[in-house]
């Protein structure tokens, strides 16, 4: 490497001229074309076959529906339900029924409190308008009769309706007493009472979606515009808009974390050196690796999400390790060499061996995400693996050539490198006195750390990127108290035809099954609609269309051999079965309001739930609400509802009954949850796995020896089970992030361990005790260790100023990381070390002595 020195001292002006214009370019296309953050549920589903399905079928099928939570409140407290705010809120209906005319019409279906009082009185009450009604009890007798009763029973066409309002579209405390004695014995003002209302808005799935997202954030401003100039408050929630709060962030939120990041490198830097150049040319090194890294990445248009923010912070940690231990080895040979080229070329020859196998199991340990099931963890893990080069690349190239260029110009004095006497005595002591110890604590400590790591759990929202203190977050918080069914989610069972056919036959067994599916649903507790009794799921599926299309006209049914018993739907004459493709033909071309909440008509609903070949069915479409708010809610929902679909397998189960008849898919955004979170706990497994076969490799390559090899690991691998079980400590849980921090030990772990073993080989092969090379070891590559943890974990800590709490607890996490590596690089190493040294009966000298610095 010293035979380089005059061409390098003669390339570093060309070399710094080329990587200045090289970052001018890059950051110029960074400042023309910056790059945007998408993080939407989709983007973390991996391939599945019933996402296949899902979209297979789905081509014959609207998109499945976005809803637009709206939470209405009165500003004092008081009933949102009285004739006087029912109005006001019905003229903001249609305000904003103007304000998405101009959107392109974006709403497709609205479900709010006036509008079903509206649709009611013109169904029920002869057109009136509610603007022209003083009372509640002006509304009830237009739409009742004298002698009705407050009760429904199974049959009941408004059954359906009546369970999912109660349950989704008003507070939990609502009172219907002072109506039914209205209609009772006509006294009161028969106003019904409910501390708040939640309109549900479905934006038309056919919207792009950055576009949908646009124009859900612009109705949250009219509505906070209506809030201002009215009595009452309106909450707006939804997916779109968390997911769009979080893309709109997220720039911020990096430019932040970067900001910080740089700041703590500089102090750290300061107090490690001492020096202006050893603390501005890091600072500048990895400044331009931060560039690159971004620059390159965006302009080979690598789709980003919020999981990216964390690069900056986990590039700038790693990078500053490398560039700390070259410029100590560059400060001690400088005291012999005078060129400052060939200085700095011994230094990187001194450190070649650990810091490159350091980045070599470092990128392998983020690039073995590659292989995760989930895209965006993928992208990470290589934007990872590339930010690592590229602060490798800067540290030596771009550092150094800097060193010979200021060394050119002025030969400064180098300061005095930091020792830390006290924490090497005490370290040592510890070793020389208490290896037993060590060993009864590190065994104490795994134990209980696989016990909390089996309990550890896995979770995905992706209201975790989002600030709790954002109003989105409140107004979720404020609906989950308030409604039974707060912000359901939607699961889609899906039918197509069986395997060697065209169609789906329509006779009296898929009725019977349709029948069944129905019942299964009444008695899951998870869909909407089934805590009351009689209960109602509350679902869109071809079953409910044709029952309610027979409990609102029985001659139809009759016309098709079919009867409402008990509230379902049975065929009069077995013996002449029936069809079911002529009667869904039929509704399809109905187009008078079928929904009494929505005002949606039958053709409307046979369009979202049976596809049509003529009279032939070849697709159903099951819409379910369900209750989920947690991922381990997802996953019992899907799991109570695959149980009672069963297999083809099971005897009396749906999927078996339907054998050779048709096939069934459970798709939608739970289910994609749930495979997101089955790829999390894969990609956990998997990158642990590679990253721990690599370093062993790599190792095996270094030592040429098996028990020492294990030795060097064992550490690293205790590292990431404490780590992991840290987690469980900290109530933390499984996440995007979380789940690479054991092959992240792995890779930070593996860099300290080998300088650590390489200097107490060579100064096993320098001194005359083991306690003395280890002294001495500690006293140089173990100091430097320390400075470049504390550089590397407060870069991590830096995640703990981001709004976003997953980003967040992975700060929290890689700093924990960071102090578990650097622990046991110095404290159980070299006692393994020691005690293998004492089996061999002598000291193992390397094959070739190279001296390190740091």
């Amino acid at each position: 490497m010293a035979l380089w020195s005059p061409r390098f001292k003669q390339w570093t002006p060309a070399i710094l001229v080329v990587v200045v214009l090289f970052t001018v370019a890059i950051s110029a296309h960074l400042v023309v074309s910056p790059p945007t953050f998408n993080t939407d549920l989709g983007d973390f589903a991996p391939e599945s076959d019933s996402r296949e399905a899902h979209d297979r079928i789905h081509e014959h099928f609207p998109d499945e529906a976005r809803p637009l939570f709206i939470h209405v409140t009165a500003d004092d407290g008081s009933n949102v339900l009285s004739i006087e705010h029912l109005k006001t809120m019905d003229e903001h209906l249609h305000y904003m029924e103007n304000q998405s005319e101009k959107r392109q019409n974006a709403v497709a279906v609205w479900t709010t409190a006036p509008g079903i009082v509206q649709l009611a009185l013109d169904e029920e009450g002869g057109g009136e308008d509610l603007q022209s009604i003083d009372s509640w009890s002006e509304i009830l007798d237009a739409l009742f009769d004298e002698d009705t009763v407050c009760s429904l029973t199974s049959d009941d066409q408004l059954l359906s309706a009546a369970r999912y309002a109660s349950s989704a579209l008003l507070n939990s405390d609502l009172n219907i007493d002072a109506s039914c004695t209205y209609l009772s014995d006509g006294t009161g003002d028969g106003a019904p009472a409910a501390n708040s209302t939640l309109w549900v808005l479905e934006i038309d799935p056919e919207m792009d979606e950055e576009e949908r997202k646009i124009i859900q954030d612009q109705f949250r401003t009219e509505f906070s515009k209506l809030s201002q100039n009215s009595d009452l408050e309106y909450g707006v929630a939804s997916l779109d808009l968390i997911s769009y709060d979080i893309d709109q962030g997220t720039f911020d939120n990096l430019a932040l974390l970067v900001v910080l990041a740089l700041v703590v490198v500089v102090v750290l830097l300061a107090i490690a050196f001492r020096s202006l150049n050893d603390v501005a040319f890091p600072l500048i090194g990895l400044s331009f690796a931060l560039i690159w890294t971004y620059g390159v990445l965006n302009a080979l248009g690598v789709r980003f999400t919020a999981l990216e923010v964390a690069v900056a912070p986990l590039v700038l940690g790693l990078g500053i390790d490398y560039a700390i231990h070259l410029q100590r080895a560059f400060s001690a040979i400088r005291k012999e060499v005078d060129d400052p080229s060939e200085a700095w070329l011994r230094a990187c020859a001194r450190l070649s061996v650990p810091l490159s196998l350091a980045v070599v199991t470092t990128v392998a340990a983020f690039l073995a995400n590659i292989i995760s099931p989930l895209p965006p963890l993928a992208t990470f893990g290589y934007a990872l693996a590339f930010g690592v080069v590229c602060a490798f690349a800067s540290s030596t190239i771009v550092v150094g050539a800097l060193h010979v260029v200021r060394n050119k110009i002025s030969i400064t004095t180098n300061a005095v490198a930091i020792t830390m006497p006290g924490i090497v005595n005490s370290i040592v002591g510890v070793q020389q006195k208490q290896q037993v110890m060590v060993l009864l604590v590190t065994i104490l400590i795994s134990g209980v750390s696989i016990f909390g790591v089996a309990s550890l759990e896995t979770d995905f929202d992706l209201a975790d990127f989002v600030d709790p203190e954002m109003e989105i977050m409140q107004v979720r918080e404020d609906m989950d108290t308030s409604y039974d069914s707060a912000a359901w989610k939607l699961i889609y069972i899906l039918l197509e035809p069986a395997s060697d056919a065209d169609s789906i036959p329509g006779d009296a067994l898929m009725l019977d099954e349709l029948r069944g599916l129905h019942k299964d649903l009444e008695t899951n507790h998870y869909v909407v609609g089934t805590d009351d009794s009689p209960s109602s799921p509350s679902y869109e599926g071809p079953y409910v269309v044709l029952r309610d299309a027979i409990l609102r006209d029985a001659s139809f049914g009759e016309e098709h051999n079919l009867e409402i018993y008990a509230g379902d739907v049975y065929v009069v004459n077995t013996s002449e079965g029936c069809n079911l493709g002529p009667m869904f033909a039929a509704l399809s071309t109905n187009t008078t309001v079928a929904d009494v909440l929505s005002g949606e008509t039958w053709a409307e609903r046979i369009d979202q739930t049976v596809h049509l070949d003529g009279q032939e069915i070849t697709y159903f479409r099951n819409e379910i609400r369900v209750e989920a708010s947690t991922s381990d809610q997802s996953n019992t929902v899907i799991a109570s509802i695959e149980e009672q679909l069963g297999s083809t397998s099971l005897s009396g189960t749906l999927r078996y009954n339907l054998d050779g008849h048709a096939q069934l898919h459970i798709t939608g955004d739970l289910v994609i949850l749930q495979t997101v979170l089955e790829g999390l706990n894969a990609s956990q497994i998997k990158s642990t796995a590679i990253s721990l076969c690599v370093s062993f490799l790599v190792l095996l390559v270094l030592t040429r020896r098996v028990v020492p090899a294990l030795a060097v690991l064992l550490p690293v691998a205790l590292a990431s089970l404490w780590v992991a079980g840290s987690m469980f400590v900290l109530a933390l849980k499984w996440n995007v992030l979380t789940v690479m921090v054991t092959a992240l030990t792995l890779g930070i772990g593996i860099d300290y361990s080998i300088h650590m073993w390489r200097r107490i080989e060579v100064e096993l092969a320098r001194r005359d005790t083991h306690w003395e090379a280890l002294r001495a070891a500690l006293s140089t590559t173990g100091v430097a260790l320390i400075m470049s943890a504390l550089t590397t974990a407060f870069g991590f800590l830096v995640l703990m100023f981001s709004p976003m709490p997953v980003i967040q607890d992975f700060g929290l996490i890689t700093a924990v990381t960071v102090f578990f590596s650097l622990l046991l690089a110095l404290v159980l190493l070299p006692v393994l070390i020691e005690l293998s040294a004492r089996n061999e009966e002598e000291v193992v000298e390397t094959p070739e002595e190279i001296v390190f610095e740091g």
